[in-house]
């Protein structure tokens, strides 16, 4: 037990810049992140320099503080490197809890991606106010601001239990069907739109349950607008500004109920007495279902587009990520 949390130590010891004097723990692997590293004899670049290692040159530290590390390289040699040219081979997982950006280096001047909130990460260096990050996906290695870091998942769109009720009046619920429930809780500007698509129905999944309201808040209660809205606005999409707006505006093709994608706004005309031919929407999740305000139920539900009244009611769709 002891031995693991010397282990555990070093690896947030090296994460975090220390001041005062070096802080010494069991010494662990690390190695040259940069394209060269310089070893100095003591810690400051203005001390003698001893040698240049060169990107992925494995080293020990042994000790660090105020941004250096003491290393044993070659086996036997010592001296000291700067904390920014080296990474962990000890990972610590972690979270984004914001969309943030990462950069290529410690600072705001090289973004490299943009990530969602709930991002899930790996720490493994740091330099200055910035953390250095690994993508669980193999997509980037690069800096986060600190602040924009914690050690669990923030989640911050997800509805309480208590709040979740089952409906079945126009076969709605508040359950997903296994089948097309989306397990993309994380986005990077990296990735493919697929992706991007079952981000966005992964967060109108954690609207289901809360309560409508025609005239909403658009952040805890919804109505079949501001729901879409607001899932849409959490990718950083703007969409037309009502209903109807929606179901016309703009270039976009209008597409049938065959080559629907997840992730497209699906158009409703339920009230043919109204004037308007799109009256209402929702997002698609594929197999037939989507999710959406319901009037009705009270609540954001699922519905289905294969039977009973909203197959009759529906328009068209519409695509906002290409």
């Amino acid at each position: 037990m002891k031995h693991k949390l010397l282990r555990t130590l070093a690896v947030v010891l090296l994460l975090v810049l220390f001041a005062g004097q070096f802080a010494v723990a069991e010494s662990f692997a690390a190695k040259v992140y940069t394209a060269s590293c310089k070893v100095y004899k003591s810690p400051s670049t203005k001390s003698q320099l001893l040698t240049t290692l060169p990107n992925g040159t494995i080293i020990k530290v042994d000790a660090y503080s105020k941004g250096w590390a003491h290393i044993i390289y070659n086996k036997t040699s010592t001296g000291y490197c700067q904390i920014s040219n080296l990474i962990s081979s000890q990972k610590v997982k972690c979270f984004s809890n914001a969309k943030t950006k990462i950069y290529k280096t410690p600072s705001t001047k090289t973004p490299i991606a943009t990530i969602s909130v709930d991002y899930p990460l790996y720490r493994v260096g740091a330099s200055g106010n910035y953390y250095l990050v690994q993508d669980k996906d193999g997509q980037f290695t690069g800096y986060i601001k600190k602040s924009k870091v914690s050690s669990s998942m923030t989640n911050p769109f997800s509805v309480p239990d208590s709040k979740k009720q089952s409906f079945d009046k126009n076969g709605s619920t508040t359950t997903v069907p296994k089948a097309v429930k989306s397990r993309q809780f994380y986005l990077s500007s990296n990735m493919n739109k697929a992706r991007w698509r079952d981000y966005l129905v992964y967060i109108a999944q954690l609207k289901l349950g809360a309560e409508y309201k025609r005239n909403s808040d658009g952040k805890t209660d919804f109505n079949n607008y501001s729901f879409v809205k607001a899932c849409f606005n959490n990718m950083g999409y703007k969409i037309p500004a009502s209903t109807n707006a929606v179901g016309h505006a703009g270039s976009n093709a209008f597409i049938s109920r065959q080559n629907l994608l997840k992730g497209d706004i699906v158009c409703f005309d339920c009230d043919p007495a109204d004037g308007d031919l799109v009256d209402h929407i929702g997002i698609y999740i594929g197999q037939g279902y989507f999710i959406h305000g319901s009037a009705t139920a009270g609540r954001i539900v699922v519905s289905t587009l294969n039977t009973g009244f909203y197959k009759n009611a529906f328009c068209w769709g519409r695509r906002v990520i290409k």
